[in-house]
């Protein structure tokens, strides 16, 4: 079975899990799975970003902790998702949050709003803005095409064989 493609959405007027800071960067990608998925939204998060191809596994890891600047966690330990600090995690949903001495912070919520649907929505609060938006004018492209890629890759079947063919194509 094909596995469906993810499109950007508008941002949701309104997030209370982040707080009341105004936001200076937000987006938000959707995925319509063709069948009911019963995993939270820990879960899918975690297929996105820790069982993605090693390639861009590597490249996220590069580009958040040696460009973006990411102040990560442990990748082992339960309280971290690929070095990302759980700040909740709920069936629903799922908010992770890293801090960069050059882009401020940043959070990550995951949502399943439905059996058959995943949302994923980035927030960037820049600490100095200068510095910030000039860094994410070089890696905003890279993050809006990699985004939706994880959202498809943890939508597709958990095999081994997926990951080996992805890495080959």
């Amino acid at each position: 079975m094909k596995t469906p493609h993810a499109r950007r959405i508008p941002v949701p007027a309104a997030e209370p899990l982040i707080g009341r800071d105004s936001y200076d960067y937000a987006d938000a990608f959707e995925i319509q799975l063709r069948e009911s998925d019963a995993r939270s939204a820990e879960e899918f998060a975690r297929r996105a970003l820790e069982e993605a191809p090693w390639p861009i596994r590597w490249t996220i890891r590069i580009a958040h902790r040696y460009v973006l600047r990411l102040r990560l966690g442990p990748r082992s330990s339960p309280g971290y998702l690929s070095g990302w600090k759980i700040v909740m995690s709920e069936r629903d949903v799922i908010q992770l949050e890293a801090v960069s001495p050059l882009l401020g912070r940043a959070a990550l919520l995951a949502r399943r709003p439905e059996p058959t649907t995943a949302v994923v929505t980035t927030y960037l609060f820049y600490g100095r803005p200068a510095v910030a938006n000039l860094l994410w004018t070089v890696v905003g492209p890279l993050h809006r095409r990699v985004a939706p890629y994880l959202l498809e890759h943890a939508a597709g079947p958990a095999t081994r064989t997926q990951d080996v063919t992805a890495v080959r194509g």
